[in-house]
């Protein structure tokens, strides 16, 4: 597949920025046009990799500090320095911290690759129309949904984020907000969370919800229902008595 304009202006600044990580970090800080954004982060943003969100909660939204141990009378030369370490960890669990962490995470994006303003605009209008398709239960879902997204982005450049309905980003959807999705029952409730340490970027699951008592005895009427329709035996995909598992 051929790449558009924007997709090669990426992929060349990205191959600019691997040269010299380090340098490309301390030449954005000296324009004096990079927002507020932790160094780590910002590395991960010049090499157009995937962010982790609770980073930038934790960075942004932390109520503790760990204050850096430099020494009065020297220079403070790193907001790190200045204002101390975000040390608590703060994980994505709303729409509302999600689209604050979102908007940090497209200025730094943008500041660095100005021409994906318009993409990421429409991602975040594309994940903004979940939210508001899903109940408040299903956030997490959608969260999650969002973290495989933008790995696949970043791990395929290939793919935009305005190409909400390529094939990858299609199959993520239904498996993680479909009710028959193998993704659906992991993520019930808040507190998603994107890695451990920001390294295994593996979302935490939560609880499965539990099988209905009513479908399994031919009564539920409940449409959608908040529990599972499936046996509350062996959680099979038939009603309790049709299980081959039943004692006796």
């Amino acid at each position: 597949l051929s790449l558009t304009t924007e997709q090669k202006l990426t992929r060349d600044a990205v191959e600019n920025h691997a040269l010299d990580v380090k340098s490309a970090l301390h030449s954005l800080k000296l324009t004096g046009m990079a927002p507020t954004f932790p160094d780590a982060l910002w590395k991960k943003i010049l090499l157009d990799e995937a962010v982790d969100f609770d980073e930038i909660n934790a960075f942004f939204f932390s109520t503790k500090l760990e204050l850096d141990p430099t020494p009065v009378g020297t220079v403070a030369t790193t907001l790190r320095e200045a204002m101390g370490r975000r040390t608590d960890k703060k994980t994505v669990g709303s729409a509302v911290i999600w689209f604050r962490c979102f908007d940090r995470y497209s200025e730094a994006v943008e500041t660095v690759f100005p021409w994906r303003r318009n993409e990421l605009r429409t991602y975040r209008q594309h994940i903004d129309d979940l939210f508001s398709a899903k109940v408040e239960s299903s956030q997490s879902r959608v969260i999650a949904y969002d973290i495989a997204a933008r790995k696949v982005i970043a791990s395929n450049h290939s793919i935009l984020f305005n190409q909400v309905n390529d094939a990858h980003l299609v199959r993520l959807r239904m498996a993680f907000l479909e009710r028959d999705g193998v993704k659906y029952d992991e993520f019930e409730g808040a507190g998603v969370g994107e890695s451990s340490g920001g390294k295994s970027g593996k979302p935490k699951p939560a609880k499965k919800r539990e099988a209905c008592n009513n479908w399994n005895e031919g009564r539920c009427s409940r449409a959608p229902c908040p529990r599972r329709h499936v046996c509350n035996i062996c959680g099979g995909q038939h009603v309790a008595s049709a299980c081959k598992s039943k004692s006796g």
